[in-house]
């Protein structure tokens, strides 16, 4: 017995008085037809939402660039302000390299107290410079940093040695041979021999020797503050290194114009003394006992 065709047959009927119309398919041209369909309506909503997706992502990207202009602009704004504080900076070094140079020349030549900070005296006697730092052989380096302190901020200044002061910054009477004289430090007694460190980090522009200052060390810390240690009985530094506050500088000696063993330590600002009060540090640890 022959198997029967499975068919599907479409009647359409226009009116009473029209005659008929059929069509007879095959089921699988049928069921081809509808797979078709509901695959172009699948393909349809795909299209649709593929076009949604892609929109969305190229007004993202549309955003992105947008941004990243924006970021770039800012950037060369930032590299033009960076590359102007650069100059200013290497300026700035140049400058203060030659105040560095200008505190070593004057060296330990006493002038003036500066009206800045302290009360103004008149100046003592200068004593005589055997040799100053512009006519060796190797000149300090500039200094890198300005001012040497770690955080850039000002310099913060520590005694440089726990002693005991006998004699302060201002008039007083002369040591040697009577008088009132000016005396542009502060004199740190202690015995011989003991370690005198840096007050404030810096570099080293001059160690010299003269009658009256006898061995003497002088650290600029930038932007025109130098410090200045004399009566020293060794230097334990060399023009041109970088020193810390933990730097021994020398030790305390007889040397020079002095009648027991002490530390004379000056603070100077453009080679002018000024009270070294002003600029210690207030630091219980940092005290004279």
């Amino acid at each position: 017995m022959a198997r029967l065709k499975k068919t599907i047959t479409v009647t359409i009927l226009p009116g009473v008085t029209e005659k008929s119309r059929q069509w007879t398919f095959p089921s699988w041209a049928v069921y081809l037809f509808l797979s078709g369909v509901v695959a172009l309506f699948a393909g349809i909503v795909l299209l649709v939402f593929f076009y949604s997706y892609e929109t969305k992502k190229f007004m993202a990207l549309q955003t992105i660039q947008e941004e990243t202009r924006i970021q770039q602009e800012h950037l060369d704004n930032y590299r033009k302000k960076l590359d102007a504080i650069e100059a200013q900076l290497s300026e700035v070094n140049n400058l203060d390299a030659q105040i560095m140079n200008m505190v070593a020349k004057g060296a330990p030549d006493v002038h003036p107290p500066s009206s800045g900070r302290s009360s103004p005296a008149p100046s003592a006697a200068s004593p005589s410079t055997e040799k100053n730092a512009l006519n060796s052989e190797t000149p300090a380096p500039a200094p890198t940093l300005l001012p040497f302190s770690g955080d850039g901020g000002p310099v913060h200044y520590r005694l440089p040695l726990k002693g005991w002061v006998v004699s302060s910054f201002g008039r007083r009477a002369g040591p040697v041979g009577g008088g009132e004289e000016f005396h542009p430090g502060l004199d740190i007694a202690k015995e011989e021999g003991a370690v005198v460190h840096a007050d404030a980090p810096g570099v080293v522009v001059l160690t010299d020797r003269t009658p009256d200052y006898g061995n003497y060390v002088i650290v600029y810390h930038g932007l025109g503050q130098s410090s200045l240690f004399a009566h020293l009985d060794s230097i334990d530094v060399t023009t041109g290194q970088e020193v810390g506050k933990n730097t021994a500088i020398g030790t305390v000696g007889l040397t020079g114009l002095t009648t027991a063993p002490h530390l004379h330590y000056e603070v100077r600002e453009f080679g002018h003394p000024v009270n070294p009060a002003s600029y210690l540090s207030v630091s219980s640890s940092d005290m004279v006992p």
